[in-house]
C-alpha cells in the first residue's frame, strides 16, 4: 500500500480515523494490518479504476473505451491498477511487470491452475484508467457547479457524486455534509 489516499482510506475503513495509519503506516509493516490492507485493495474501488474483485470475478467489463485504451481483463490489468503509472503503457514491458507474470505463471502452476493462452498477463500499451471506464463509478462528492436561481449568489451549496476520487466518499457516513461544508465554508445546521 502507498499513497496518502490509500492509507487514509484503509485508516478510516478500519479504525474510523483516517490519521492513524497516516501517522504511524509502520502499524501496516508490522501488524494485522498487512494482510487487511491486501484484501483491503483488493475489494475497495478506486474509480475511475475497478477493484481487483472486480476484474477477477467478472464484475468489470470493459466498455469500448477501455477496449480501445487496451484495458481487458486479465492479468495485464490488475498490475495496470496497483501500479499502472509506474509498470504500464509503454511499448514493452517493463522489468516489474515482467517478474510479475514470471510469480504469476509460477503460482498458477503450483496450485495447478491453468493460464488461458489469449490471457492478457501484460500491460504494454495499456493506458490509464479514465472518467470514460466502465468501471468510473460515481461514488465520490465534489462541488455541484450548476447554477441555481433561487440562491442570491447562483450557487447551488450541494455536492454532487463524481465518477473520480476526492476526499468525499459516498460509503463514508457524514462525507456529504463535509464536502458542502468545506466547498462552501458553510456549516451544516
Amino acid at each position: 500500500m502507498s499513497y496518502n489516499y490509500n492509507y487514509g482510506a484503509f485508516s478510516e475503513a478500519v479504525t474510523g480515523d483516517k490519521h492513524v495509519l497516516l501517522d504511524h503506516p509502520e502499524l501496516v509493516a508490522d501488524t494485522w494490518y498487512n494482510l487487511a490492507s491486501a484484501v483491503f485493495f483488493f475489494v475497495y474501488p478506486q474509480p475511475p479504476k475497478p477493484s481487483m474483485l472486480f476484474v477477477v470475478d467478472g464484475t468489470w467489463q470493459p466498455n469500448a473505451h477501455d477496449k480501445a485504451d487496451g484495458l481487458v481483463p486479465g492479468f495485464g490489468v490488475t498490475t495496470n491498477i496497483i501500479n499502472g503509472g509506474v509498470e504500464c503503457g509503454g511499448s514493452s514491458e517493463n522489468a516489474q511487470s515482467l517478474n510479475r507474470i514470471a510469480y504469476y505463471n509460477e503460482f498458477a502452476n503450483y496450485l495447478q491452475v491453468p493460464v488461458e493462452e489469449n490471457e492478457v498477463l501484460g500491460c504494454a500499451n495499456m493506458k490509464q484508467f479514465s472518467s470514460e471506464s466502465a468501471a468510473a463509478l460515481p461514488i465520490y462528492w465534489e462541488e455541484d457547479w450548476s447554477w441555481n436561481a433561487n440562491s442570491s449568489d447562483g450557487r447551488s451549496y450541494n455536492c454532487q457524486l463524481v465518477n473520480y476520487q476526492t476526499p468525499y466518499s459516498a460509503f463514508r457516513e457524514g462525507d456529504y455534509v463535509q464536502c458542502v461544508e468545506d466547498k462552501f465554508n458553510v456549516t451544516a445546521e
